[in-house]
């Protein structure tokens, strides 16, 4: 055979063996995505790597692996395989795009956006690419850059109800209320399941005033989910909205029974300390007091023993982690309402009828910022039966690093009493409240060995902090109060931004540069701060006597929305 035809023979053996390759690692592929899509990891990962490892650097292959590492939530892994994928094959906007959708899901939304940016460069008509993007531009409070891109999806998928319903809540962060109504209700015809859209209808509708409108969407929510805590809790708030404080206080009570009032195990993996020790000393009292009988001791002594464990293991540490056989003893009672005190409406009202109001709405909207106080806020009565509740209600399910316990109004928090003191708050102060509703209400409960809430804003245009724990209780009375600042939080920031711990530095820094000063009210029992709510805030330093008849307690009410401020 001469040298020509020998070169030819070779050349066409050497297709032969690439064909036969590339047939061999597509087959390979094809089974590992049979095997992925059935659940079946292993096997799904054996073939990508016997793929990868007949075609070292095969962009499909690692592109495969990425996306099987991202399915068991091996977020790194599966960037870096993905990313060399990418390497390998820069002109693919699916690599791009899943890219997007690994980064997104690790938190690392400056890089989910370059990703979805250059998929759509790549492919300028990605609908999902578009609708991805819109999504973490409308969580990082981009709102004008998420409504752009959600409109450019629907342009080219008009029949998208989800994103249609994205769209909505991206508007209605924007306060383009009555747009946000038209996207959800488009959502609604386009999916009439669309539990999301319902509910969200309800809440544009609600701000808008419409109460009746809103409580017919939160029904169809409820009748398309119907053991949904969100939809029902939202219709407890149009109740109250519309005066049914009896309608408003049975959906509060049916969510919080439905979240905390079960006697089955408990789920979480670690516990607070600051938790045993409060619910330890709240049944004691309630044992003394003759609300419960002698054989819940069991339950105090159980407490106790794992209190006393948990400190020994973790000495500096308030949440500690907990083998699940040692909260057997504690189940059955730690997730019950063992007790709910009475708390019910005064027929002669709640509010001290000598306060001064002309003096006080001078004083609130004389000041710049918005600030000013209230002493001997309730009558003596309204008062006694506030602090009763608090102490003997088995409600404190909400617990917090700092050490304090919270309870909301879809935790067992919502009374007749406390509506009423609420509606009376704002029909006497109409100056201050105007036509502001109450939006949310808690208590918490501090642990005196603990320090308080930390600095943040609240999502409301008036904020109404009262304290109830007697004055004795507090070792230093020029201080245990409320410090507020004399700036707003900006108005682009967004809920995370300006109400985190985490985010306590950037809050810090940027009232520094603000020039921001503080107004330092002292505790007092029956003292209520009256504020902007757009105002930074935190808890002043506590020094209070540390058992259980002395934690300090303080009831938040919430008025309104922030931007309607």
């Amino acid at each position: 055979m001469n040298r020509s035809n020998r070169r030819r023979q070779e050349s066409r053996q050497a297709k032969t063996g690439s064909t036969s390759n590339s047939f061999a690692v597509h087959s390979l592929l094809d089974q590992g995505k049979r095997h992925h899509q059935a659940g079946q990891l292993a096997e799904a990962e054996r073939n990508y790597q016997l793929a990868l490892n007949m075609v070292p650097g095969h962009p499909e292959a690692l592109h495969l692996l990425g996306l099987l590492a991202y399915r068991v939530g091996s977020y790194d892994q599966a960037i870096e395989l993905i990313t060399q994928a990418i390497e390998g094959t820069p002109s693919s906007p699916l690599y791009r795009f899943n890219l997007g959708v690994v980064t997104q899901r690790a938190g690392k939304a400056e890089d989910a956006i370059r990703a979805y940016e250059k998929a759509l460069v790549l492919n300028p008509k990605y609908v999902d690419a578009l609708i991805n993007l819109g999504n973490v531009l409308k969580d990082l409070h981009r709102l004008a850059a998420a409504v752009e891109t959600y409109r450019k999806a629907l342009f080219l998928n008009p029949a998208h109800a989800d994103t249609h319903n994205n769209l909505g809540v991206a508007l209605k962060e924007q306060h383009a209320l009555r747009e946000a109504i038209a996207a959800y209700r488009e959502a609604i015809r386009l999916k009439p399941t669309h539990f999301e859209a319902w509910n969200n209808l309800g809440l544009a509708l609600l701000e808008i005033g419409s109460s009746d409108e809103a409580i017919a969407s939160f029904q169809q929510a409820l009748n398309i989910a119907p053991q949904s805590s969100k939809a029902l809790y939202n219709l407890g708030i149009a109740a109250m909205w519309t005066g049914d404080h009896a309608g408003a206080i049975a959906r509060f009570s049916h969510v919080a029974t439905a979240k905390h009032h079960h006697s089955g195990p408990i789920q979480e993996t670690a516990l607070f300390r600051s938790r045993l020790k409060h619910d330890a000393e709240q049944t004691r009292l309630l044992i003394e007091r003759g609300r419960l009988d002698a054989s819940h001791r069991s339950y105090i002594d159980a407490l106790e023993r794992l209190e006393i464990t948990l400190a020994a293991a973790y000495p500096t540490r308030n949440r500690c982690p907990v083998d699940p056989a040692a909260l057997t003893a504690i189940a059955p009672s730690f997730n019950q309402f063992l007790y709910r005190a009475p708390c019910e409406r005064l027929a002669d009202g709640a509010l001290n009828p000598q306060l001064d109001i002309r003096a006080i709405e001078t004083r609130y909207l004389g000041q710049q910022p918005e600030v000013t106080y209230i002493d001997h806020l309730l009558k003596p009565e309204a008062l006694a039966a506030l602090r009763t509740f608090c102490l003997e209600s088995t409600i404190w399910k909400k617990d917090y690093e700092n050490g304090y316990l919270g309870a909301f109004l879809g935790d067992g928090f919502a009374t007749p009493l406390l509506l009423q003191i609420a509606e009376e708050l704002r029909r006497t102060l109409p100056g201050i409240f105007k036509d502001h509703r109450l939006t949310q209400a808690w208590a918490f409960k501090q642990d005196s060995a603990r320090r308080g809430l930390s600095i943040h804003a609240d999502a409301a245009a008036v904020n109404v902090n009262f304290w109830i724990t007697p004055d004795e209780a507090n070792l230093n009375p020029e201080k245990g109060g409320l410090v507020v600042y004399d700036k707003e939080a900006p108005a682009d920031w967004n809920f995370a931004a300006y109400n985190s711990e985490q985010n306590k530095p950037k809050i810090l820094e940027w009232l520094t540069q603000a020039g921001a000063q503080t107004i330092r009210v002292p505790y007092r029992a029956n003292r209520a701060v009256v504020f902007n709510s757009d105002l930074f805030h935190e808890t002043d330093d506590v020094t209070f006597r540390d058992d259980y008849l002395s934690r300090r307690i303080n009831i938040t009410l919430l008025y309104g929305y922030r931007h309607r401020a």
